[in-house]
């Protein structure tokens, strides 16, 4: 599975003390991995690892994914748009196939660029190109995931029928989740430049899931196969809401693991007293925690050590963010 690491706040917070400095952080999640209050269990039957309800940490084995195969950073500085007639936002993308703890280039960005609202992804699937790393971009909008669509060589012609042209001219990968993607912004509308509520975010994710599911149920039903499962973890922003999905189709599976908190942006923040790894409080900080602007953290990993800030995402429930920064979690009806 992929891991990803989504920021959105009134904080501005430096890149590298969010996605590079901690023990935790998410360059780091290629095989070490962290999941307070779920367990992972094999499933010997099914050849696959399992999450369930327990206590795991760093320094439980089973806990090796391996996420190798490409990292990619998406943020929003609001720089081109001071320079542009149309005063959008759009976001800046850095991409790379190789190892991110072995990319200079993204070690010297990250330590020299603060944002507002900024998505991370290490992604584990072929083919290994620039091109299928997350997060994708359409107009002022990202969009990543963490998981599979069942089928999806089966159901991908059938897909792209769905498909604006527009969005389909915005695909420039092979990833099921660039083609997911695209159908949610078909659902979207046309003008992805202009600022949307949260709810109609979600009305197209529940249309998006919809219609994937109807594809897949379709064509197990066509070629008379066993269901298989669906693990969707979906996240999309345009710095100002953010909406995220933790969902598999299979009530059976357990969806890959997601947390949120809205208290570890201070943690994440060298301006402030305290360290992600529980280290000694930085005497140089110059603010005070209680000083930490409004912000949401969702991530399929904490990065922290207070996983007493940190909150599993239940199975298929939204998170949402709306532009004040409230958080609610909800059930997704389909």
């Amino acid at each position: 599975m992929c891991r990803w690491f989504a920021y959105i706040g009134e904080e501005p917070t430096l890149l590298e003390d969010v996605l590079i400095k901690p023990k935790h952080s998410i360059v780091k999640q290629i095989d070490v991995h962290f999941l307070p209050d779920l367990h992972v269990t094999y499933d010997p039957h099914h050849h696959r690892r399992m999450l369930s309800s327990g206590v795991a940490s760093d320094d439980h084995p089973p806990n090796h994914f391996t996420n190798i195969d490409g990292f990619g950073i998406g943020y929003y500085t609001g720089v081109a748009a001071e320079f542009n007639d149309d005063n959008v936002n759009r976001p800046c993308v850095y991409r790379n196939i190789r190892p991110p703890l072995n990319d200079l280039n993204l070690a010297s960005l990250c330590a020299h660029t603060s944002t507002k609202c900024v998505f991370a992804h290490l992604r584990a699937g072929t083919p290994i190109v620039e091109t299928n790393n997350h997060p994708f971009v359409f107009g002022r909008y990202m969009f990543m995931h963490n998981g599979v669509v069942a089928n999806f060589l089966k159901i991908k012609v059938k897909l792209l029928q769905k498909l604006s042209a527009k969005a389909y001219g915005n695909i420039f990968g092979t990833t099921d989740t660039e083609h997911v993607a695209a159908l949610f912004f078909t659902h979207l509308g046309d003008d992805w430049d202009t600022e949307l509520t949260i709810d109609q975010l979600k009305q197209a994710m529940i249309k998006t899931l919809q219609n994937i599911l109807a594809l897949i149920e379709e064509c197990t039903k066509d070629n008379n196969e066993e269901p298989l499962n669906s693990s969707l973890n979906f996240c999309v922003t345009d710095s100002c809401h953010l909406l995220a999905i933790r969902f598999s189709s299979l009530d059976k599976c357990e969806p890959p693991s997601l947390y949120y908190s809205t208290k570890a942006g201070p943690t994440l923040n060298r301006k402030f007293p305290d360290h992600p790894d529980g280290k000694e409080v930085r005497k140089n900080s110059i603010q005070p925690t209680e000083s930490h602007g409004k912000h949401v953290i969702v991530a399929s990993e904490p990065n922290t050590y207070k996983s007493q800030d940190w909150h599993v995402v239940p199975p298929n429930s939204f998170v949402l963010v709306n532009k004040d920064l409230n958080v609610v979690i909800e059930k997704i009806k389909l």
